[in-house]
């Protein structure tokens, strides 16, 4: 063997003895992450088990890491060689993949477990479709709508009184999940719908009704006939209507029509039965308002001549004056005259 496959030799050796060597003890270890998951809403608590762990309280630390992210530094509040317990603060972080960082308090030795943690959408319930369905019926389709639901794996009923009921579920999105009951002998009631997900993270809020499954009929008419037809406020069409598969019990029945008034009549549906509908609308009075023009009132302008009359401030002397023997004669005479003229007439 020459000079060089010795060397050869003796560097293969050596490399095989390093691939080989053990961890130095020295170097942290992690093997598991529980929950590996929380939600954006708040704080998470996380257990991280492995080896040569060697944090104080104030040396060393725990982090999560996301490319672009502003690292999320937990809270040490439970170390040991071989486990750590820590929260994180999560609310408001960005949902996904997180890589587990912890580093030991002389901040030489550290690990990292890629992807290790992740953070997800909190879950939230906004509506449900549809709302209610009758008793006995085996594949009622259900869809609720929210945020957070990526990773539903359940979806069911619950009620206080009575067992849950799970569906078969369907699909999921972060906005949806879809699941089909089967309501065969389900007892009438008012129940929550619910989602969970893998962590165990269970979300309620939303109702949904299981109805009676005994029907009946109303027939439904109107004098006029073209009226809008609405049945507990729900539009079904015009008349003449038929409504068919009718829950058992009372609905109001509600007519509509231009140029008429609504009418509306209380109606009890029994099982089996028809009942019969038959309006007579009246149409709605028009009244006519006149309205006489009003004349401005006329400003006729006058103007008043004040005369000023003089009142002398001294009267005037009475004179008395003396009647003539003339007169006397005269006035004697025109007497005498008059008897005469009296006495001839006599």
């Amino acid at each position: 063997m020459n000079h060089y496959h010795f060397l050869y030799l003796i560097g293969a050796i050596l490399l095989l003895t390093l691939i080989a060597a053990p961890v130095a003890a020295d170097t942290p270890i992690i093997t598991g992450i529980s929950p590996a998951e929380g939600y954006n809403s708040g704080t998470s608590w996380v257990t991280i088990t492995g080896s040569n762990f060697n944090l104080t309280s104030s040396l060393g630390m725990v982090v999560l890491m996301k490319s672009g992210e502003t690292n999320i530094t937990g809270s040490v509040s439970s170390m040991g060689s071989t486990s750590l317990t820590c929260s994180f603060p999560l609310s408001g972080r960005t949902a996904g993949t997180w890589d587990v960082v912890v580093v030991n308090q002389d901040n030489s030795e550290y690990v990292r477990a890629n992807s290790g943690f992740t953070v997800r959408s909190s879950m939230t319930l906004t509506s449900v479709s549809p709302t209610s369905a009758r008793t006995n019926n085996n594949t009622v389709t259900v869809t609720v709508v929210g945020t957070g639901l990526t990773y539903v794996n359940s979806l069911y009923l619950y009620n206080s009184k009575y067992s849950n009921l799970s569906a078969s579920l369907g699909t999921t999105t972060s906005t949806s999940a879809t699941g089909t009951f089967d309501l065969t002998n389900m007892n009438v009631a008012t129940y929550n719908i619910c989602v969970k997900d893998a962590s165990g993270t269970t979300k309620c809020g939303l109702s949904f009704d299981i109805t009676t499954d005994q029907v009946g009929e109303i027939d439904i008419s109107s004098t006029p006939a073209g009226a809008s037809v609405y049945v507990d406020s729900t539009y079904l069409g015009i008349t003449p209507y038929a409504m068919t598969g009718a829950t058992v019990g009372t609905h109001t029945v509600r007519l509509s029509k231009n140029g008429y008034n609504d009418w509306s009549k209380i109606v009890k549906v029994t099982n089996g039965g028809t009942s019969t509908v038959d309006a007579d609308l009246s149409a709605v009075e028009t009244e006519v308002i006149t309205t006489v023009p009003t004349s401005a009132p006329t400003t006729v302008k006058t103007s008043l001549k004040v005369t000023t009359v003089k009142v002398p401030t001294t009267y005037p002397k009475t004179t008395t004056t003396k009647a003539s023997p003339v007169e006397g004669a005269v006035v004697l005479g025109a007497i005498g005259l008059g008897i005469v003229a009296l006495h001839r007439k006599q």
